[in-house]
């Protein structure tokens, strides 16, 4: 068996050889000691080259499937990593569509279960931010054909604002959509926190980024020299979340809480945040400063509940008298610390990739 299995793997100018070999011996033996009459007539030759063609042809088969099956192999091996990182790239695209706990519900589910993805959530914090105005600079920008800058522009702006997600001080905050100019993001929705124990921390995080986004576009107005203002709303309640479309699917959520946000912004001051009162009494029990609005109308709630008071929320830092009382804290006189805090180490993120796209050299614009 040992011999055959050798034999077997050895290529088939070596088999011809070896049976080439075997067979003049065994005819040399044959025909010289032998004294059949048979063999003397040269039978035993024809045999025996028949025999080797017999071998020589089996043993080709052998070598030419062992070939296709290495060939097979290894198209095999190529097909499953194109898979693998296939995969990983969708698997990466859904990620970029939809956040981290839903993609991975579509990930896990059965390919042929069509069931639509809901959740109920009680305590969400909602934002509206936009750039009023925007639409104005567009058309001027259209009328000297310099509305594909003008775009340029403006997914500058959003991109930026997407960035500063990456940071550790927003892993709550979740992007939901854009529309035009306007953002929409909300915090909350993320089902393993739902149950810890400062339920509310997360809409101080939403805060927090919007003034984060105020400083991203006031470092963008002073390098293109614009004077862009955001204008943000802020709500929080109960929302239902859900995936709707089957072509291009959408993570959207639901609700009075996204209607009010919408109104906060759409009512709102350029440059400032702005609240209902309810939302304003949780960001004041957590260090942040407001100052009344007053009572406006919101169409959808004013119609049964009367005017909505409102208020502007201003960053704990802004004001020097709470300053002053929290002193002892250690708080900075600086105006939107964190968001410029936030905003310098997205460009530090920024500066280090492209040294590493430059091999680790650190290019210098010319001015």
């Amino acid at each position: 068996m040992v011999t055959c299995a050798v034999f077997l793997r050895l290529s088939c100018m070596l088999q011809l050889a070896f049976l080439l070999l075997t067979a003049g011996f065994y005819t040399y033996v044959i025909e010289i000691h032998s004294s059949q009459q048979l063999c003397r007539r040269g039978v035993c030759l024809v045999l025996m080259m028949m025999f080797v063609v017999a071998v020589l042809y089996n043993s080709r088969q052998l070598e030419a499937m062992a070939r296709l099956d290495f060939l097979w192999r290894l198209q095999a091996a190529k097909e499953v990593e194109d898979m693998k990182e296939q995969r990983e790239y969708n698997e990466c695209l859904l990620l970029n569509i939809l956040p981290a706990h839903v993609a991975q519900h579509f990930l896990e589910r059965d390919t042929y279960n069509e069931e639509l993805y809901a959740q109920s959530y009680q305590r969400v914090g909602v934002l509206f931010a936009s750039l009023p105005g925007f639409s104005d600079f567009y058309e001027q920008k259209e009328l000297i054909h310099q509305h594909v800058e003008c775009l340029r522009l403006l997914n500058h702006i959003i991109s930026d604002f997407d960035e500063l997600l990456d940071e550790c001080y927003f892993q709550e905050v979740e992007k939901i959509k854009t529309i035009g100019s306007s953002y929409m993001a909300a915090s909350g929705l993320s089902p393993d926190r739902q149950e810890c124990e400062d339920a509310w921390h997360h809409l101080s995080e939403l805060v927090l980024f919007a003034l984060a986004m105020e400083e991203t576009l006031r470092q963008i107005n002073t390098q293109t020299g614009n004077q862009f203002q955001l204008r943000v709303g802020v709500a929080h309640g109960p929302v239902i979340a859900g995936v709707i479309g089957a072509t291009k699917p959408q993570y959207d959520i639901w609700g009075a809480t996204v209607n009010m946000a919408s109104r906060m912004e759409s009512t709102g001051v350029d440059g400032r945040i702005q609240v209902p009162e309810s939302t304003s009494c949780i960001l004041l029990e957590r260090g942040f400063l407001r100052q009344l609005r007053g009572d406006i109308y919101v169409k959808g709630i004013s119609e049964r509940h009367g005017k909505v008071r409102t208020f502007l929320v201003s960053n704990r830092d802004e004001r020097s008298s709470f300053v002053e009382r929290g002193a002892g804290r250690g708080f900075s006189m600086n105006r939107n610390t964190l968001g410029a805090v936030v905003y310098s180490l997205v460009q530090a993120r920024k500066r280090e990739k492209l040294r590493e796209q430059n091999g680790g050299f650190h290019l210098v614009e010319a001015s």
